[in-house]
This record gives C-alpha cells, sequence and structure tokens, in this order.
C-alpha cells in the first residue's frame, strides 16, 4: 500500500509490553510443533489454578518505533525474538467507516501478525514496509495485537550473516492502522519519464471504478478506465517547471476512486546518462555526494520519522551536497520525502550485501519482495535517481543471473530511473584502475567501492591515479574515505587521527577532480564517500578507538566535525561554483 502518509491513520506508536524470547518458547513447543498455548495467545489464567507462565499485562515495555538495542542495556547485543502486544479498540466509526488494515513501516527482520490469538501474516525484511488486512476483525471491544519480530542472522535471509553496520532489532518505524474505503487506490504513481513525458499507475483494490486525476496548477483533470491495474501517459498542455537539484518544485496531485481520495506531492524531472556524464533536465550534472545510514545524528539508534531525518539532512547540506547514498537498505520514506522537499538527489538500495546465497531460488524471491516494495512506495518521489540491486559483492555465474534479475524487475517496475549496484574493487597498488566486473553491462551506472589510502594503496599515488570501464557508462565512487576518531589527533602520517583522514580526503579529491566526466577529462561522475557519521558496527571493535563504531564518519556519533568535513566542503563548495 503506497501514499500511507496521506491516509487517515490511527497511531499505534507508544509503548507495547513485550516479552524476550530467546528460545522461541512462545512460538514453538518442545517437541519442535507449534506451541497452541504460545505467547501469542495472550491468554489470563481462567482460574487460580490455572498455569500460564507469561503475563503480557505485567511484562516491560518498549517504545515503538524504536529499536530495542539502545532501549535496554541488557538487549544491546541482543539477537532472537520479542514479541510485542497492544490493546486495540475502534470506535463506532470507525469500525463503520469501510476497510482497515495495520501497516507497519518496518520491523527487524522477519515479523509474524496475530490479532486475538490468529495468526494473520508473515513478512521476511527487515526495512520495508507491509500491510495486513483487518477488516471484519475488529470492533469496538478490546482486542490483543501481538507482532513478534525475530533478528537473527542467517544464511539465506536478505542481508545474511555479516553485515558492517548494527543490526537492530524491534519494530523500528511506525505502526498504524490505516482506514479506507470498501474501494480504495492501493498504489498510485506519478512520474517523468527520460523523454519528458508524464507517466504513472494505479492500482485499485475493491473494483474497476475509474480513477480521477487531478493535477490543478497543471491543468490536469482526467479520468482513467481500463481494469483494476493501469498504466498511462498524460498529454500535459501546461509547461511543467521541473523539480531540480537545489530548486524543488512540487505539485499537488489528487488521486479519487469512489469515496477514497489522496493528495501528494510530486516532482517532475528527467533523468539520463550521455555516455559517462549523468544528466538531469537535460543539464550535465555531478553528483556532489555523501552516504548514510539509517542512524540518528546522535543517540547511537535507529532512525525514523521526521525529526530523525531533518537532523541528517541538516548535517548533510552542511557540506554542500546535491546527493546522498541511502545505504545499505530501504530507509524511511520520510528520508525520500525530505530529500524531495530540500531538492537533493538520492540513492535507494537494497540489502543484498555480502555473503548472500545466490543459489537459493528463495532468497531470490524475497529480494524480488523486498525490491518491489522499495519501488511502489518511492516511485513517485522526484529525489530518487537510483535503484540500487547490491552492495560489495562478488562476481560468479550466480551472483550475475540473480542481480540481473533484480534489475529487470527494477525496469519493469520503473523504467524512468537509473538502476546501478556498488560494485567491490579489489586491493591494488596500480594507478590505472580498469573497472571490468561483467554487471557493469546490465547497470546504467558503474558505482565504485574504493578504498585506496585505506585498506590499500599508497596515498601519494592516489591524485594520478586513472579509471576506466569497457562499457561508456559513468562511474560514481559510492564509497571512499577513512578512519578517525574525533578529537584524536596527531600527524597526517598517525593513523585514527583526524589529520591521517583528512589527508586521505585532500587526495580524493584532487583524484576525482582528474577524472571527472562533466569536465571532459574522465569518466567520474559524482561521488558519495563514506560516511556522514559514525554508525554503529559489531565487527569494529579497536578498544578505545572504534568502541563498537565504524569511524570512517565525518562527524561524530553525536555528531560532531571532523577535519576532513572542511577538506570536502570546501572540495564542493569549488564544484558548484564552476560552469559546465
Amino acid at each position: 500500500m503506497s501514499n500511507v502518509l496521506a491516509r487517515n491513520l490511527l497511531s499505534l506508536d507508544g509503548d507495547w509490553n513485550v516479552i524476550v524470547d530467546p528460545y522461541e518458547m512462545g512460538y514453538v513447543g518442545i517437541l519442535e510443533q507449534r506451541n497452541d498455548r504460545g505467547f501469542f495467545r495472550d491468554h489470563a489464567p481462567r482460574h487460580p489454578g490455572d498455569r500460564v507462565e507469561y503475563d503480557f499485562d505485567t511484562a516491560p515495555t518498549l517504545t515503538v518505533p524504536g529499536d530495542w538495542n539502545t532501549q535496554d542495556e541488557r538487549l544491546h547485543y541482543y539477537e532472537g525474538t520479542i514479541w510485542y502486544r497492544r490493546k486495540v479498540a475502534l470506535t463506532v466509526d470507525q469500525v463503520a467507516s469501510g476497510r482497515v488494515f495495520l501497516h507497519v513501516g518496518a520491523a527487524n527482520h522477519t515479523s509474524r501478525v496475530f490479532l486475538d490469538g490468529e495468526e494473520l501474516a508473515v513478512h521476511a525484511g527487515g526495512f520495508s514496509p507491509y500491510a495486513v488486512e483487518l477488516t471484519g476483525r475488529l470492533n469496538t471491544e478490546e482486542h490483543s495485537l501481538v507482532i513478534q519480530v525475530d533478528n537473527r542472522r542467517e544464511r539465506d535471509r536478505i542481508p545474511a550473516m555479516r553485515s558492517d553496520w548494527w543490526n537492530f532489532g524491534g519494530i523500528t518505524r511506525s505502526v498504524d492502522l490505516v482506514f479506507v474505503p470498501d474501494t480504495f487506490l492501493r498504489h498510485a504513481w506519478l512520474t517523468m519519464a527520460p523523454d519528458g513525458r508524464v507517466i504513472g499507475g494505479v492500482e485499485v483494490d475493491g473494483s474497476d471504478d475509474a480513477v480521477e486525476l487531478r493535477i490543478p496548477e497543471l491543468g490536469v483533470d482526467t479520468v482513467l478506465t481500463g481494469g483494476s491495474s493501469r498504466h498511462f501517459k498524460l498529454d500535459i498542455d501546461h509547461e511543467i517547471e521541473r523539480w531540480h537539484p537545489g530548486r524543488p518544485r512540487l505539485y499537488d496531485v489528487e488521486w479519487t476512486v469512489g469515496h477514497d481520495a489522496v493528495i501528494d506531492q510530486v516532482g517532475f524531472r528527467t533523468i539520463t546518462t550521455d555516455g559517462t556524464r549523468i544528466v538531469i533536465n537535460g543539464e550535465v550534472t555531478f553528483l556532489r555526494g555523501i552516504s548514510m545510514h539509517a542512524e540518528a545524528i546522535s543517540g547511537g539508534r535507529r532512525s525514523h520519522g521526521p525529526t530523525d531525518a531533518a537532523g541528517l539532512f541538516d548535517s548533510a547540506e552542511a557540506l554542500g551536497v546535491n546527493f546522498v547514498r541511502l545505504a545499505h537498505y530501504q530507509h524511511d520514506e520520510y528520508m525520500m520525502r525530505e530529500a524531495d522537499r530540500r531538492g537533493v538527489l538520492a540513492w535507494c538500495e537494497l540489502p543484498v550485501y555480502w555473503g548472500i546465497a545466490f543459489d537459493q531460488p528463495h532468497v531470490l524471491e524475497n529480494a524480488r519482495e523486498q525490491l518491489d516494495e522499495l519501488i511502489t512506495r518511492d516511485r513517485s518521489r522526484a529525489s530518487v535517481i537510483f535503484w540500487s540491486v547490491a552492495n560489495e559483492t562478488m562476481p560468479s555465474p550466480g551472483r550475475n543471473a540473480f542481480l540481473t534479475d533484480l534489475a529487470t524487475r527494477a525496469r519493469e517496475l520503473d523504467p524512468t530511473r537509473l538502476i546501478s549496484a556498488a560494485l567491490l574493487t579489489l586491493p591494488t597498488d596500480a594507478q590505472d584502475h580498469h573497472v571490468d566486473d561483467p554487471l557493469g553491462a546490465v547497470i546504467d551506472v558503474i558505482a565504485v567501492n574504493q578504498y585506496l589510502g585505506w585498506y590499500y594503496g599508497e596515498r601519494e599515488k592516489i591524485a594520478t591515479t586513472r579509471w576506466s570501464t569497457p562499457f561508456d557508462k559513468p562511474i560514481v565512487f559510492t564509497e571512499m574515505g577513512a578512519g578517525a576518531k574525533a578529537g584524536h589527533h596527531g600527524n597526517d602520517e598517525q593513523i585514527w587521527t583526524e589529520e591521517f583522514q583528512a589527508a586521505v580526503y585532500a587526495v580524493h579529491t584532487q583524484m576525482v577532480n582528474a577524472n571527472r566526466s562533466d569536465l571532459d577529462n574522465g569518466v567520474v561522475a559524482g561521488m558519495s564517500p563514506w560516511i556522514l557519521k559514525d554508525f554503529r558496527a559489531p565487527v569494529r571493535v579497536l578498544p578505545g578507538i572504534q568502541d563498537g563504531y565504524n569511524r570512517k564518519g565525518l562527524v561524530s556519533e553525536e555528531g560532531e566535525r571532523k577535519l576532513a568535513f572542511d577538506v570536502l566542503h570546501s572540495f564542493y563548495d569549488g564544484v558548484a561554483s564552476q560552469v559546465i
């Protein structure tokens, strides 16, 4: 279900009673069968001698949305199952209003939904939204809503066993009841194709009623017919003011079917490539970017909601960016909405990361599901110019087929944006880098993660390093950088100091400038260094320096700027001032 933020909502955010269940006894009994007296039943003793070995009413609480790791220090490293319960009751008007859905913004990783002891749905994917219909199941009496959340890492999950970020558990984004009429718009989207045509699509649930689309400022008032699912293109007589980086223009778009009405804010822009250049609205554009994790600007917790989104973008925009890479998974919808409002381009990514079981059909099926959830939610967002299907996967026939399948699916769902994947370059001291990963033939832009001067390579050679590909496509450096602990100082040869990190950034910006495709002397069309801020990562264990944080941030985990911040800001200021 898309456009949820524009719907009639009843928020279920707040305190939920929880039971920590590391052995999953609340679902599976001692004989490995389903436990029919499990926690999802939310039983209360029926008489004084009745044995019920749990009690949600007296159990502790966790706040939704939020990760459990930072809410209770006993759960800091916890991986397993926690049961969440909340009591729900509707008003008479809500019961009579039509259909009702439970919408979960994200729950990491696998979640099961139970209402009054009945299992209704299972969802796999810790960063995607999902909806469960509750029509006819709720009334004015009190109901027990239970969500089982399991964040265990497994080899056949996406992501899999190992990642360089914290495995936050819990219901990490908002939970709402969504009220809609009997016939409603399940999906409605609008965007601009590379040739300047406005295209879109609708999916109607409940009947095949005609859909009215209005864009008042553009004089659009049209009726769309042709079945429950339909795609269309619009002929617009009025001149469309383009949404452009730094100059965001959003139009009110009104969708109506029967008694259902949804208002969205949509911008229109084109995104194409021209050889090794990236072209937005007909203008060659260099992507002045930064990568971001979905971790709040302070507190080391999973970010959620509009306030966290604004804080992250405030810090990013202070760098002078026109582009953000939202790595390595699907971020909160508020992030894309914020990017739309601010005029910042965005890269959106699937958590197809290290160690994926590319040979397992059910893993590919889940990757497709997560891709569908991402694209159907965000394809009306003008800020989004990239769908990324993976990060740092090693070439192999199985991997190539897996990612080609995802790229094909992405183009089916949205033919208007660029498809990419962040490729891993292997250690080398060579000064000429030729990126020939076979996936380059499939994707539109060659995205490269490289760590010259940090994991490999001599710093003295970086500035004069040259890059090429056999594909005549743009290169974007999706990762580059070095680690430093904020406040740790020394000379620029001393690792982990701010001076060391700043020196690495200085030579990288020289290298990028010498390879820029927008200046006719290279193939590099942009960059999103790693990363905006230090973030939690259990694989980073160096005492006194890392302490459970990846230190490649330009600001600390509490938002303190490091010296490299100013180096990158100065470079971006110079790029922005150049006339192309």
